[in-house]
């Protein structure tokens, strides 16, 4: 690996390709998966024959776009290694309507939008490597400070906790009005499950530490007190990421339940949360099922909620088929296709069983091969058994594309919202993601000095 600012030397592949036996060996190599060029011989289907292509419905209102962003921030004398951790999560509500002068344009200008959507922050600090937070030690205080954000922060009229007690209670961890926790958070207390306080702290009976009612998230897990914490402020940001947007999609439901119509849901990333808290995407899915059983039962167009794989193995397989597919056309990505040609995995298991509760699908946009968008996308599944096909159990994902009816719509809010300004840019995400940014020095190094300056 180079030096950080070491600039890599451009010729120095030249004596290893005249390598003759390193060639030779090169020569000899098989490869399994398909070329690009055979694409085309995937089940990819024409946006026009996709289910409820004909009929699109009322046009959308409203659309919501949600990013986050977190960076760790070192305070004072670099020697004594303190930090701590902020996260930023933006939701951007964009109104349908200021995009009518430019619907007729191929792409749409973010500039053009920019300042006309409303923006909602969820923002929080949370103890890193050797701070603390009226607790003894890094570990409880993140523990401490995780409980009151979720009661301190909030998504319209409701805080974080009540999301969260809410994909509590869906989940089924309640005994008596009480959470199950199946050990104690303690580092050195091994004591097994037991019943704690749902709303606020309780102890644990054999080492009398404090335990929180965010406890079961076990995001803690991956606390450490003397090294960085970047991967559990990951794990946080991803999961408040979900509830925010879900908490936007309930605001509406209780507003009034027949705009879920009329107003789509968009997030950067997938439909999933990994890591410990990975089993907040079942009652997250059971949520979604109660809306899209809303809009069914009263006959009106299906919930339109999304995720956008931007960066990763998903978004990079787009660019390589990307020109080998004839748009407007989606692609349902089935476990097969998966594990052949994305993400290698086991393939005895469907793909991602325990932490996603969205499908995956492709769509190559309308403006021909190579210059069009090229977006890898998801939307809640669906499952053979249980209501609207909700998971029960160890449900089996329905992978055939005319199960999932908001497929239609969801194309077509994506063609409209679709932007030149980056590669298979979306405006919402633009704007959101421009909203939430946080620049990873400076942001250091102006957090640091305000840190600082409250310092008690």
């Amino acid at each position: 690996m180079p030096y950080p600012s070491q600039v890599p030397n451009s010729i120095g592949h030249v004596e290893s390709i005249k390598d003759e036996t390193l060639i030779e060996d090169l020569g000899n190599f098989e490869y399994d998966p398909p070329s690009p060029e055979e694409a085309n011989d995937f089940d990819s289907v024409p946006a026009r024959e996709l289910s409820g292509s004909d009929d699109l419905g009322p046009s959308f209102e409203s659309v919501y776009g949600l990013d986050g962003s977190r960076v760790e921030i070192p305070v004072g004398d670099p020697r004594f290694n303190k930090r701590i951790g902020v996260i930023d999560i933006a939701l951007i509500n964009l109104d349908i309507g200021t995009l009518n002068e430019e619907a007729r344009k191929a792409y749409v200008t973010p500039s053009k939008v920019d300042g006309l959507g409303t923006e909602h922050h969820v923002r929080m600090a949370l103890p890193s490597t050797n701070t603390r937070y009226e607790a003894p030690t890094v570990h409880e205080s993140w523990r401490k400070m995780t409980f009151h954000n979720f009661q301190e922060k909030s998504v319209f009229d409701q805080t974080l906790f009540d999301i969260y007690f809410n994909l509590l209670e869906r989940a089924g961890r309640f005994h008596n009005n009480r959470i199950r926790i199946e050990q104690c958070p303690a580092q050195d207390c091994n004591h097994g499950p037991q019943f704690v306080n749902s709303t606020s702290p309780d102890y644990c009976p054999v080492c009398g530490t404090t335990i929180y009612p965010t406890d079961p998230l076990r995001v803690h897990e991956r606390v450490t007190g003397s090294q960085s914490n970047e991967a559990a402020l990951n794990v946080l940001m991803g999961l408040i990421e979900h509830m925010v947007l879900l908490g936007a999609a309930d605001n509406v439901w209780y507003d009034n339940p027949a705009e879920l119509e009329t107003t789509a849901f968009i997030k950067d990333g997938p439909l999933a949360q990994f890591d410990t808290a990975a089993w907040i995407h079942e009652p997250i899915h059971n949520k979604l099922s109660q809306f899209q059983r809303y809009l069914r039962d009263n006959g009106r167009q299906p919930l339109v909620y999304m995720g956008i794989h931007k960066t990763g193995d998903f978004a990079a397989y787009a660019q390589e088929v990307r020109d080998y597919l004839d748009g407007p056309t989606v692609l349902p990505l089935s476990n097969e296709d998966i594990y052949e040609h994305v993400i290698a995995g086991d393939r005895t298991a469907e793909y991602a069983i325990k932490t996603y509760y969205g499908k995956n699908f492709l769509y190559k946009s309308a403006k021909g091969n190579g210059t069009g968008h090229c977006l890898p996308f998801l939307i809640p599944r669906r499952y053979e058994e249980g209501p609207l096909g909700e998971k029960q159990g160890d449900a089996t994902i329905v992978q055939d594309p005319d199960a999932y009816e908001e497929l239609a719509r969801a194309i077509s809010l994506l063609e409209r919202l679709r932007t030149v300004q980056y590669t298979d840019g979306i405006i919402p995400l633009v704007l959101a993601h421009e909203a939430a940014s946080i620049p990873e020095d400076l942001g250091r190094r102006v957090f640091g000095r305000i840190a600082e300056k409250v310092t008690r």
